[in-house]
């Protein structure tokens, strides 16, 4: 028992912010043990980038608060340039704290480029909301469902930019609860009635707001000075706040022009992009735009025009480079010219992209000039390809390729498989751009060639939607091209996306017709690729020995052709077939021979795939002991280089094995974990796992594994 004194001397409070768990007693006997909390969970979101410039819009303030009533769906609709995005954004920064968190997506609707599809900014919301890249599906109604899952009943703010349609905004509607989601749209959208939408109009600023504006961007006592002159520039920019800005910054960059001088000059310039007009229809921004494009020098200009050849959503100043035909140093000075003047916007992480509108303005700018833009983009495709075909190397050097950018030596470029496979995650976007533009542009064997040295991070990280459409879009170009090995690889390459997916009919289809391709163009590793395609298939479908005739065919190819590599994936193959055929010996003597020569260092993905191979095999040999070892490895290894599939099955064998045991709290645990993996990749054997989980014994209340 405490003495008074000790109870002086001692108190029993928390205070300040705690994390994670706490523990709380008056008096303790005995030995404490404590255990350490797992991985901390990740941050709620807080998406909404800042508002910027904000003026007037007291009455909209007002007016969206009175139809959000703090949760719902509102749509603020407008012209381009308006303010839509900005007055959001000012509104929702000042209800965000009554929201557990924050979304935000620009959907591209009006970017000149294609629309965001349904699955990207899927994938994204699940990512910030803590579904592993793992466990999120593949298909876009199986994320839309996952995410309304995972945010029914909970109070989130969720804001969709630039949407282009209903059918874009609908698949990324939260589940019921208090989230307020906003969309802004050019369109009405009014399809969103059925969902409950509310709409606002958003108008040009009018006189008053557009005053506002223009002040604080060049000052008071300038505006004071020449407000007849101010009013006549606000008119002439249609009050139109992206316009002001463009007008007002450039008068801010020089302070001794008189604001009549630039109401002269926007003199009769409203003529291009007429459609895209102000709320009156008196004047087209691209008349703003114009001015502040006339006011760059020679190189700023020509930059400009330029960088709206780029066909993706954002840039970094190494592709600046390459499309401007400059070293990076001065490419990122160009940048930032550009910005200074209001006619790029700089990003976290040193990105920058155009405004919808500004884009446009730019790539009209540049139209007079179609072989300089041509050369332009063959440039910025070329260090795509290049700096794709550096990343592939450094994550996969052993791979086979046919692109010509494989001839030359390797580069230093990447320093780690980690830095490597994260600027394909980071560039996917423009990757994909860039290839579609090649393929529209005649440069179809640049976008075949993009496809292949983007194969790791696609086989890593299971983006399967974008997956199939870069390799369709691939297989289309090589067909226009007339390259018959470059088809038989994008199809080979579909085959394993779709044997991946378990659609095995599909993916044996791919394989046959690569098989006969390969076969007419007399390429021996294209053929070895479709027979080992064929194989896996074979082996997945129940027929072994088929499997084992399929790969030894393989795997002669590649004993011709004297690749070490191709025959110990052969091996692999092989092993694991005679593994399921009941041959386990054999089996073992193979896959320990093949698991020599993938070493966790220099081929983790096979290293992996290998010790799992193995723990089956032993497993079905009734060498439990021994099969738990490497299954255990092979779940290590996978989490480390994220190969998901690759550790769900050494969770299903190490389930297996605990079944054997008579251990059902330790096999449900263990299937439990295997099953969300499976779930999250739509596999068959989600279903297999799921049957035989509701054959286990229910584990009582309170038991770790209930």
């Amino acid at each position: 028992m405490q003495s008074p004194d000790e109870r002086g001397r001692w108190t029993n409070e928390l205070t300040g912010r705690i994390e994670g768990s706490s523990v709380q007693a008056g008096s303790i006997a005995g030995g404490v043990h404590i255990n350490a909390p797992g991985p901390r969970p990740l941050p709620a979101p807080a998406q909404l980038p800042p508002p910027g410039l904000f003026a007037d819009r007291r009455s909209e303030l007002r007016r969206l608060a009175a139809l959000a009533d703090d949760s719902g769906l509102v749509v603020l609709t407008g012209p381009g340039g308006v303010g839509k995005t900005t007055l959001a954004l000012r509104w929702l920064h000042e209800i965000k704290d009554g929201y557990e968190g924050q979304l935000f997506i620009d959907l591209r609707g009006f970017s000149g480029a294609e629309p965001l599809p349904p699955d990207e900014p899927l994938e994204r919301f699940l990512r910030a909301l803590g579904a592993a890249p793992e466990h999120i599906p593949a298909a876009a109604d199986e994320q839309s469902a996952l995410f309304r899952s995972m945010t029914t009943g909970r109070r989130l703010v969720v804001m969709l930019d630039n949407a282009v349609s209903a059918a874009q905004v609908r698949p990324l509607l939260p589940g019921a609860g208090a989230s307020l989601v906003v969309v802004t749209s050019r369109h009405r959208l009014t399809g969103l009635v059925v969902d409950g939408a509310r709409f606002a109009d958003v108008d040009p600023l009018g006189e008053p707001g557009a005053l506002e504006l223009l002040e604080r961007l060049i000052g008071a006592d300038r505006l004071g000075a020449e407000r007849d002159h101010a009013r006549s520039l606000v008119a002439l920019c249609g009050t139109l706040p992206l316009a002001v800005c463009a007008s007002g910054a450039r008068l801010a960059a020089r302070r001794r022009w008189p604001i009549a001088r630039a109401v002269a000059e926007l003199g009769d310039e409203a003529r291009r992009l007429s459609a895209l007009r102000t709320g009156e229809g008196d004047i087209s921004v691209s008349a703003v735009f114009n001015t502040s494009y006339q006011a760059l020098d020679e190189e700023q200009a020509a930059a400009y025009r330029l960088l709206g050849v780029h066909p993706g959503p954002d840039l970094g100043a190494a592709a600046a480079a390459a499309l401007i035909g400059t070293d990076e140093e001065h490419a990122a000075r160009l940048l930032d010219d550009l910005v200074d003047a209001s006619l790029l916007l700089e990003g976290p992480g040193d990105r920058y992209g155009f405004h919808d509108l500004v884009r446009l303005h730019a790539r009209d700018a540049g139209r007079a000039a179609a072989r300089d833009r041509g050369t332009a983009f063959a440039r910025l495709a070329g260090w795509y390809l290049t700096t794709a075909v550096a990343a592939d190397r450094t994550l996969m050097p052993g791979r086979w390729h046919l692109g010509e950018q494989y001839a030359t030596p390797p580069d230093d470029r990447f320093a780690s498989r980690a830095e490597a496979l994260g600027w394909l995650e980071q560039e996917r976007l423009n990757l994909a751009a860039v290839a579609q533009e090649a393929h529209d542009t005649g440069l179809h064997a640049v976008t075949w060639q993009l496809a292949e040295a983007m194969w790791p991070l696609f086989l890593q990280r299971k983006h399967y939607s974008a997956w199939i459409r870069m390799y369709e879009l691939g297989h289309t170009a090589a067909e226009s091209c007339g390259d018959i090995k470059a088809q038989a690889r994008m199809l080979e390459c579909l085959g394993i996306v779709y044997n991946n997916l378990q659609d095995h009919g599909k993916a044996a289809g791919h394989f046959e017709t690569a098989l006969a391709l390969e076969r007419r163009s007399g390429h021996r590793l294209g053929e070895a690729s479709a027979l080992e395609g064929l194989g896996a298939v074979a082996l997945a479908t129940g027929a072994p020995s088929r499997a084992i005739e399929l790969f030894a065919l393989a795997r002669d190819v590649h004993i011709d052709q004297g690749r070490p590599r191709g025959i110990a994936l052969m091996d692999r193959h092989i092993g694991e077939a005679l593994s399921v055929a009941g041959r386990h010996a054999e089996a073992d003597a193979t896959l320990t021979g093949v698991l020599e020569k993938f070493s966790r260092h220099d081929e983790p993905y096979h290293h992996a795939r290998t010790l799992t191979c193995l723990g089956q095999a032993r497993l079905r040999a009734g060498r439990p002991d021994e099969a738990a070892a490497v299954l255990h490895e092979a779940r290590e290894v996978a989490r480390e280089m994220d190969a998901p599939h690759v550790e769900a099955g050494a969770l299903r064998e190490l389930a297996r094995i605990a079944e054997g045991l008579d251990d059902p709290a330790a096999e449900r645990l263990l299937l439990e974990q295997a099953l969300g993996i499976y779930t999250a990749l739509s596999s068959p054997q989600a279903a297999e796992v799921s049957a035989r989980l509701a054959d286990l014994p229910v584990a009582p209340p309170g038991d770790p594994a209930s």
